[in-house]
């Protein structure tokens, strides 16, 4: 066995002994690296961008494609969708598929939904069309046209956002596979420069540099990993000498970060009891939309619910009946909704749900039917006794009730206490009187 890979010599004894024999190699393995590290930077860049110029068509897809519920809405909106509007958006997805179908030439297997997305499309231009092309006679079954589509429409969301997962997994795995192809090269280069170096140098010269620069290699290369986020990035060595420490010191420090990061957005974003988004992202939420609606002159909505009789429950049957219908709640509001709304515990027993590009009609007959679907809804104690709800709920829109974020919260909260002091139960607006439809139960 030669005397450098024994076990027992560190690498403190290696450097020593070697630390003469091993300068002109060192050298040259110094200039290839450089060379090698210049190229691989090259074509991480590349692969890199592919991925990002392909997340552009794919998000303005997604937005066109949320146009489309007002045609799928059963509730007719104010502002309906024309056929030359519908013309002018189905256009504009066609182009943005075809854009993204120039992408699968590059890489086939990262883009193979695409055609799925397409075939889906079709489908859905034709839903559209028997709704909207004056052409066509209107004597056939209008609701479950309007009911398929909305079907195909959350069916091709989910596709679609599917594939933009996808398109970040692609990439990270292109980056990883990318990686171990530059590293292969890498070595290749050393093994060459080492080779030549061997009429320069003796074996253990060659031995020293192998020991050291590999695992440096190594270590350098999952340093630069976590620094660009990679947190399940794990670095592998089995020399047993002071390197191979701290890879180890590496690894147990990355799955400590990697799983902080989680319970970090978990604390962060999501309430820990409902898991619907927290006061802060609904704060977040709220004031994207609102930017969006102001550059995009789209209207927002929001609505304010707030469960009748909360503390009585409480003081009643307990917390832990408040606990579960707060939850029951919840999940009914995130069935209720529509694809791309976003559901929030504002406090307490008062959730607020988040409405883009829903005009002040929309949002009353959504959260018109939360109401009824709240009174319908039984929450089912641990000891089996059916509990029953009610819920009052407060709609205002942006930008027609309120010119900016903080008033227009102001407004659905206002709408709420009216919806609560009229007799609850019930859905106000924040510019009209109480609708008068209590639900009988």
């Amino acid at each position: 066995m030669p005397f450098w890979s024994t076990p027992k010599t560190s690498l403190n004894q290696r450097l020593r002994l070697g630390l003469g024999a091993m300068l002109v190699p060192l050298l040259m393995l110094a200039t290839g690296a450089i060379i090698s590290f210049e190229g691989a930077l090259g074509s991480f860049d590349k692969h890199d961008n592919l991925g990002r110029e392909a997340l552009f068509p794919l998000a303005e897809v997604e937005g066109l494609f949320l146009d489309l519920n007002v045609v799928a809405s059963p509730v007719g909106p104010s502002r309906p969708m024309t056929w030359d509007k519908y013309q002018e958006k189905s256009q504009a997805i066609t182009n943005s598929l075809e854009r993204l179908l120039e992408f699968s030439h590059h890489d086939p297997h990262q883009f193979n939904s695409v055609l799925e997305i397409q075939r889906k499309w079709q489908r859905i231009s034709q839903l559209c069309k028997q709704l909207l092309d004056p052409s066509i006679s209107e004597s056939g079954n209008t609701q479950s046209t309007r009911v398929e589509l909305q079907d195909q429409l959350r069916m091709i969301l989910q596709d679609v956002q599917q594939l933009n997962y996808r398109l970040i997994v692609f990439q990270n795995d292109a980056n990883t596979n990318q990686a171990k192809a530059v590293r292969k090269e890498v070595r290749q280069l050393i093994a060459m420069i080492c080779g030549l170096a061997l009429a320069l140098a003796i074996v253990f010269a060659y031995g020293l540099s192998r020991s050291i620069t590999v695992p440096l290699q190594t270590l350098e290369e999952g340093v630069e990993k976590l620094g660009k986020g990679e947190l399940s990035h794990r670095i592998a060595l089995a020399s047993g000498d002071e390197l191979s420490h701290l890879a180890e010191t590496f690894n147990l420090m990355a799955t400590k970060l990697e799983q902080s990061q989680k319970d970090l957005y978990r604390l962060a974003t999501l309430d820990g009891l409902t898991e619907v988004y927290n006061r802060r992202e609904f704060n977040r939420w709220l004031r994207v939309e609102v930017e969006k609606s102001q550059r995009n002159t789209d209207q927002v909505s929001l609505i304010m619910v707030d469960i009748d009789h909360f503390k009585q429950l409480n003081d009643t049957f307990g917390h832990q009946a408040g606990d579960l219908a707060l939850c029951e709640v919840a999940q009914l509001l995130q069935r209720e909704v529509r694809p791309g709304d976003i559901v929030c515990r504002y406090g307490g027993e008062e959730f607020a749900v988040i409405l883009p590009k829903t005009n002040s009609d929309d949002s009353v007959a959504i959260a018109d039917r939360i109401r009824l679907a709240i009174a319908e809804e039984t929450v089912i104690l641990p000891s089996l006794q059916q509990v029953e709800m009610t819920a009052s709920l407060g709609v205002a829109t942006f930008p027609a009730d309120a010119q900016t974020k903080e008033h227009l919260i102001k407004q659905a909260d206002q709408a709420l206490y009216g919806a609560k002091t009229s007799g609850r139960n019930r859905v106000h607006q924040a510019q009209q009187n109480v609708l008068e439809n209590k639900v009988v139960v």
